[in-house]
């Protein structure tokens, strides 16, 4: 079977994706899974890999069917016409950002034309994206977007356990405000999807998680279970969707780790986020799910205060680029 070829994006050029890719791309197994390549900024990355991997070469393409994909030799595909002005890391650039957007879009738009079998993303920095007209969140719904996917969600990935998120980045009050059934039943579908599609389970057991403490106690601590999540189980189950619940957070996550479930889906952030971190901190797996290509993520952002001293883990990246090889044979077995 022919290896996939993963396009990892540089993210943003002042923080630690070009530390992290370096660093990641000198684990040889990463060459037996997967064709990987890098898109952005060429001279970034050879500066980084001389600071931080001098075991690599860095080798500039224009497609990928230029690319040889050997170890030691990390071919580097540039979207912009200019290389990038000196900058320092730790410190945000608007150029940086620029060049963000650009290895991003570059990457979506290969895979979309079938080019590429999937993308890892480093990360960016929102607040600079933000400053440059940058509409979107963040990468999730910039992806979206540009694959004109209505229907999405995150899912984290890490430590035994996959769990998907209903609501993403907003405010604790906001995300309870748009909790209603058809957005929990969507998270529950789209879930199950993903489960079937990129990891091979043909019925996957999907478990939901209540709201509120001890999934409401029958409406002595809230109502949402009997009004909102409890009818999108109910649909889902009708749609012939193995879905289960809603159980109370505190024990559900323990159940998934155990086995008695394949997936789970939250209903805000940091519900999912929470079991995710303890397990896996610094080698969880983002994973936009509902997209027409496949796109994973590290877990953690531009960390602009370790930056350019060489201290930064590789291993979400490492684990994210093993995710993307093993769901795109998932997806070639189909």
């Amino acid at each position: 079977m022919k290896k996939p070829t993963i396009a990892i994006t540089m993210g943003d050029p002042c923080g630690i994706g070009p530390e992290v890719i370096v660093k990641g791309l000198l684990e040889k197994k990463l060459y037996t899974l997967c064709r990987p390549f890098v898109i952005g900024d060429a001279r970034r990355i050879s500066e980084a890999a001389g600071q931080f991997a001098p075991g690599i070469s860095i080798r500039t393409i224009k497609t990928t069917a230029e690319a040889r994909f050997r170890e030691g030799v990390l071919e580097v595909l540039e979207p912009a016409e200019t290389p990038l002005p000196p900058m320092a890391y730790g410190q945000p650039h608007p150029e940086a950002a620029r060049a963000a957007l650009q290895a991003i879009t570059r990457g979506a738009e290969m895979a979309l034309r079938g080019e590429i079998d999937g993308i890892t993303t480093a990360p960016i920095n929102k607040e600079g994206m933000k400053a440059i007209g940058f509409a979107f969140p963040g990468h999730t719904e910039f992806l979206a977007d540009i694959a004109k996917s209505d229907r999405f969600a995150m899912m984290m990935v890490g430590g035994g356990l996959k769990i998907t998120l209903t609501t993403i980045h907003l405010s604790l009050r906001d995300a309870i405000t748009q909790l209603r059934k058809e957005k929990i039943l969507d998270a529950i579908r789209l879930t199950d999807a993903a489960m079937k599609k990129d990891f091979g389970i043909e019925r996957p057991r999907i478990a939901v998680t209540a709201l509120n403490p001890h999934a409401g106690e029958r409406g002595i601590f809230g109502d949402e279970e009997k009004r909102e999540v409890l009818p999108a189980v109910d649909a889902a189950g009708k749609e012939e969707i193995n879905v289960f619940g809603p159980f109370p957070a505190d024990t559900l996550f323990y159940q998934l780790k155990t086995g008695r479930f394949d997936a789970a889906v939250a209903l805000f952030h940091d519900q999912a986020l929470i079991p995710i971190k303890l397990l896996a901190f610094g080698n969880a797996i983002n994973v936009t799910i509902g997209l027409p290509f496949i796109r994973t993520s590290v877990d953690h952002g531009t960390a602009y205060d370790i930056a350019g001293k060489g201290i930064a883990d590789p291993g979400s990246l490492q684990e994210a680029l093993k995710l993307a090889a093993e769901m795109a044979r998932f997806r070639t077995r189909r």
